[in-house]
């Protein structure tokens, strides 16, 4: 549905008003509900945010600001903000082309600055001097758009740039404050027997119910609870969701415990969707909004670990499946390796899956390369990741389960073993591209990996040298 911008004409102020005074109101309501904002102005040359900003508490609502007048800088600015807008050709569409910016800027940063509750877009001209002829005083369109969206087309009666900049604050934040107060009463209505308390408030968790969490990009996540009948929960869910989609939350997050499976029909049944499953619980999620889902997929692609292990002599390590996952490779010989366990890096995998298979250990050399590849087991795209290992063991004790046969080879007698005709069997044989990958690992350079700590543990990064 269009965004109204009614005309509303300002008059110039007797006397200056502190950015502090003229902001306070939508600053407490920001606070008490728990709200994020982001600005994004033109005319007002920062004057809106600085306002907002200068309030105390304001780095817990601004969570975005920007000033711009060139459709370059602001594509540098918010990459992907599309702004292709046919030049006006007199005052009058100059005029009526501020509303179409700023409800299309608005509505785009609620893609682009996801965390944010409100965003806000001004763009007009302030004076003393003007683009077209026919305007002779300042002007703006401001939008806000989030769980109320409106938009105003402020006129004023003054060509003095100051005092306009003032006044289009003022109109931009009482704009924003009517939008906040409107969503917090909406979303009381939408709770039944909800007191008149701000947003925030009737978020609170229903703890016989839900155990819920605000994340930090105003979204919810939710946690059932076990002795919650499916027609309670049902009955919820269709209390809660309006009152969440008033309340300006984004992305809902509802974790069912599998002692709690028979929730999951009636969290189906209320929109939301399947994101992950584990032995433990169900993942699902709704995006509130009326826009595209950023909401991220859950894992989509599995990683496995192939290991060209060379000992002392500058051997390979080759092997020979006990199966081979196609018939074309069975009795082929490759090099040892499997699917990455979760916490495991890409060394790690290889020490693993050489030692369970052979019984032979080695240390990182470095990564010799990557394969991605799609549509493999359940959809899944597959990253093979290639390491170096140097063995500091060689006695070979296989696992007769998985391996059928290994040998240390050295490279001159892998390359004479090469089936050059892709369409024949391998038995006996190494293909052409596992040839091209011990050739790379024993004569080509190598990436290098060094642990480096992080707040969730150790991790690697690996530096081409």
């Amino acid at each position: 549905m269009p965004i109204e911008f009614p005309t509303v004409r300002v008059e110039e102020p007797g006397a200056a008003t502190s950015l502090g005074v003229i902001a306070a109101h939508a600053a407490r309501l920001l606070l008490e509900n728990e709200q994020k904002v982001a600005v994004f102005e033109s005319s007002t040359g920062g004057l809106l945010a600085a306002a907002l900003q200068s309030c105390s508490g304001a780095s817990k609502y601004i969570t975005f600001n920007t000033v711009t007048y060139s459709k370059t800088y602001t594509a540098a600015i918010l990459p992907g903000l599309k702004l292709d807008f046919p030049r006006p050709k007199n005052s009058d569409e100059y005029r009526a082309s501020k509303n179409e910016w700023t409800a299309s800027v608005s509505a785009q940063m609620r893609e682009l600055v996801p965390d944010a509750t409100w965003c806000v877009s001004e763009s007009g001209a302030c004076g003393p001097t003007f683009n077209y002829d026919g305007i002779s005083t300042g002007f703006t369109s401001i939008c806000v758009t989030g769980p109320v969206t409106k938009g105003v087309f402020v006129e004023s009666d003054t060509a003095d740039r100051e005092r306009n900049m003032r006044l289009f604050v003022q109109a931009a934040i009482d704009l924003l404050s009517e939008c906040i107060t409107e969503a917090a009463e909406t979303a009381a209505r939408a709770t039944p027997n909800a007191e008149a308390v701000p947003a925030a408030a009737s978020t609170a968790a229903e703890p016989e119910r839900f155990k819920t969490v605000n994340d930090r990009y105003g979204g919810v996540m939710a946690t059932a609870i076990s002795g919650v009948t499916a027609t309670e929960f049902s009955a919820v869910l269709a209390q809660r969701i309006p009152a969440w989609k008033a309340e300006g939350k984004r992305g809902l997050w509802l974790k069912i415990p599998a002692e709690c499976a028979d929730l999951v029909g009636p969290a189906v049944s209320a929109g939301l969707a399947f994101h992950h499953a584990k032995p433990e619980y169900v993942q699902l999620t709704m995006w509130l909004p009326e826009t595209s889902s950023p909401l991220p997929l859950y894992s989509f692609t599995q990683i496995g670990v192939g290991g060209v292990v060379v000992n002392s002599q500058g051997e390979v390590l080759m092997v020979q499946e006990r199966v081979s996952p196609a018939e074309q490779y069975q009795g082929s010989w490759k090099l040892p390796g499997g699917l990455a366990d979760p916490g495991e890096s890409f060394a790690q995998t290889a020490q693993r899956e050489v030692y369970e298979e052979t019984g032979v250990t080695g240390e990182l050399d470095g990564v010799v390369s990557l394969r991605h590849t799609h549509g493999v087991r359940f959809g899944q795209g597959d990253l093979y990741v290639l390491v170096r290992l140097r063995a500091t063991s060689e006695k070979l004790v296989l696992d007769d389960h998985e391996i059928a046969v290994a040998e240390w080879m050295h490279p001159d007698r892998i390359k004479s073993l090469v089936e050059w005709d892709h369409t024949k069997m391998y038995k006996d044989k190494v293909s052409k591209t596992n040839w091209e990958m011990i050739s790379n690992a024993v004569y080509g350079r190598l990436v290098s990996g060094t642990e480096m700590p992080s707040t969730r543990g150790a991790s690697m990064l690996y530096v081409a040298s």
